[in-house]
């Protein structure tokens, strides 16, 4: 495996039981990740884009080991984490949630929700305040900051003291689920020039999960489409904006309002889609939905092939070429 990769998955897959209401008996599968292959390179961005139910969420608490998966492989510095993760490496994976204020118990002040990763790992009530104080100040905040509630605090604030709660005990790769989906656009650009300061100082890895196309490509290097459980599309972000490959990229794209507000602007807006269509399919989970299908589409899945150096799609389209 390339030294460079510091997270890859083989095959991973989250499954949740559906059962009969009445009966209990299992009647099929919720797919949420569905046979997920993906490598992130030590510093670099991923960004994690698709609508909402495409299991963005899901592979990224997979990823964090807040969920165990239910099949495949998860290696993390070449070492099999997939159903146990090492005591020494368990602070060096973390993540940051969408909702600031949910993340932080509302009973305790900043202070004790900051210290408590360095307490669990064994370092005294002083020398934890210390290293608390240096990475508030890292976030933009001070060490008054440390006396206050949750409630006190600004939306971006309450960020702010989330991120530096994730970096406190020095990760390697950080898991970021939509971390400014919540805040005003203002604090999201401030939060979000933030994240990309931070990654190059402590050379970190992130997992960017984002629904907004515009957040992913100001802050990723490379770009993963996900729809239905899988990764339909992956590769450089200037090379999937400018030629997205598969349908459903190009659909994403489409439908996002172009930043000149004299540009003639005709969406193709995505059909929706229910969950219960990705239960039990065999083919291309797209293929309902997309313009360009076939018959072999509706049969079988097709593979993810690099189609361009560095930039791959899961579509009979490119297969068949």
């Amino acid at each position: 495996m390339d030294s460079r990769i510091l997270v890859k998955t083989e095959k991973l897959r989250k499954y949740y039981v559906v059962r009969s209401k009445i009966l209990k008996r299992v009647i099929g599968y919720v797919k949420a990740v569905d046979g997920v292959d993906l490598e992130v390179k030590e510093g670099e961005t991923l960004a994690l884009v698709g609508e909402s139910g495409s299991g963005k969420s899901t592979l990224g608490l997979v990823l964090a080991k807040l969920l165990k998966p239910t099949d495949g492989r998860y290696i993390f510095k070449g070492l099999d984490i997939t159903w146990s993760l090492p005591k020494e490496l368990r602070s060096k994976i973390r993540i940051v949630f969408q909702d600031p204020y949910s993340a932080l118990n509302p009973r305790l002040k900043v202070r004790e929700s900051v210290i408590e990763p360095l307490i669990v790992q064994g370092y005294s009530g002083k020398e934890a305040v210390e290293k608390a104080i240096e990475y508030l100040k890292l976030v933009g905040l001070n060490e008054e900051h440390l006396k206050v509630y949750p409630h006190m605090l600004s939306g971006g604030q309450r960020q702010r003291v989330v991120i530096a709660r994730a970096l406190i005990t020095e990760p390697d790769f950080i898991v970021l689920d939509e971390p400014t989906s919540m805040l005003d656009v203002s604090t999201q650009a401030q939060i979000l020039q933030l994240l990309k300061e931070i990654k190059i100082k402590r050379n970190l890895t992130y997992l960017f999960i984002t629904h907004n196309l515009a957040v992913a490509r100001f802050i990723a290097d490379t770009i993963a489409v996900m729809f239905a459980g899988q990764i339909v599309e992956i590769g450089e972000k200037n090379n999937v904006f400018s030629k997205p490959l598969h349908p459903y990229t190009n659909s994403l794209i489409s439908a996002y309002p172009p930043p000149d507000p004299e540009a003639i602007w005709k969406p193709e807006i995505p059909e929706e889609s229910s969950i219960e269509n990705t239960t039990n399919i065999n083919g291309c989970r797209y293929a309902d939905r997309c313009p360009y299908a076939k018959n072999i589409c509706r049969r079988e899945e097709p593979p993810l092939i690099e189609v361009i150096k560095g930039h791959k799609v899961k579509c009979h389209l490119y297969n068949l070429i």
